[in-house]
């Protein structure tokens, strides 16, 4: 009985260790669009930079959204979108120091890593061409959207 136990042990551990749990998609607060056009990627990117662009959603049942406009959460922050240039730029900047210092850099001096932006379907499309201006600034070039897929 006791090396059937041992197996369900060491199955269990090996599917949490092989599934990749993806801490970007549990964010709550925010509401992916949805697009016939979303599909997954062929390849998965080997590092990437995840980006969030959300609401802080009132507790009501009509989910109100925060006056305050959308918020960036990276890092554990929430980042006002009209401080972008200001709060998030020097952490985006330590960010690609530790880009430069991997070596993950191409010949024109710009880090390879892909920004995967996931921003709420509520945001304005200038909030979200601002975050990228400022990623483009602190030396990212490679973007992608995240959408959901019709059920």
């Amino acid at each position: 009985m006791t090396p059937m136990i041992d197996i369900v042990f060491q199955l269990i551990t090996f599917f949490m260790v092989v599934i990749n749990f993806d801490a970007a998609d549990a964010d709550e607060r925010v509401r992916m669009a949805v697009s016939d056009l979303a599909r997954p990627p062929k390849v998965k990117p080997a590092g990437e930079l995840v980006l969030q662009m959300g609401f802080e959603r009132s507790t009501n049942a009509a989910g109100k959204m925060n006056k305050d406009g959308p918020f960036l959460f990276y890092s554990g922050e929430r980042i006002p979108a009209s401080a972008l240039e200001a709060v998030f730029r020097p952490m985006l900047d330590r960010e690609f120091q530790v880009e430069k210092l991997k070596g993950n850099l191409d010949g024109d001096g710009k880090a390879k890593t892909p920004v995967v932006i996931r921003a709420d379907a509520e945001c304005q499309t200038g909030d979200v061409q601002k975050l990228i201006q400022v990623c483009q600034k602190a030396g990212y070039e490679k973007f992608s959207l995240k959408a959901m897929q019709p059920e």
